[in-house]
């Protein structure tokens, strides 16, 4: 994809993951939602590749937490660094979970930030909101996660 996620796990982390797997060595990967220039289709698509191109056991889905003393604070004063919003994370993490087959391990929906450090988004300190709003919206969307399971709708 464009924001270079996908082709770097391709060239990079694939060929790792799969002699871990000649070994049986279980692998989980971690995605970052809400990089610098990624829209939510392409997030939706970072997992998407993962999964149809990658033997993982599990993945944590993180959003990017902007830090006191990094380069992006930068951007992100200049205007040129939008940083996702509650409603965008919460639909974005659904449309992927249910992309995700059932029987891939989610090890983590949000992450944790340090507060003294971090510029943004301030939503994601409360945690407990951000997994309840996630339950929420799979509910309003009477959906669970692996409902359209990538793996099931190619064709081989």
């Amino acid at each position: 994809t464009r924001s270079g996620r996908v082709t770097g796990v391709q060239t990079c982390a694939l060929p790792i993951w799969a002699k871990l797997r000649k070994h049986h060595i279980r692998v989980c990967t971690h995605l970052i939602n809400g990089l610098p220039g990624e829209s939510l289709e392409m997030m939706k698509e970072n997992v998407r590749r993962t999964i149809l191109d990658s033997d993982i056991q599990g993945i944590k889905l993180h959003l990017m937490h902007l830090m006191r003393k990094t380069r992006m604070l930068r951007d992100y004063h200049e205007g040129r660094l939008q940083l996702m919003s509650r409603p965008d994370y919460v639909n974005v993490i659904c449309d992927q979970l249910e992309m995700i087959p059932k029987e891939i391990i989610i090890h983590r929906l949000t992450g944790d930030a340090p507060w003294d450090s971090l510029i943004g988004p301030m939503w994601s300190l409360k945690k407990w909101e951000v997994l309840n709003a996630i339950d929420e919206e799979l509910l309003r969307r009477d959906s669970f996660q692996g409902k359209y399971d990538v793996r099931k709708k190619v064709s081989v």
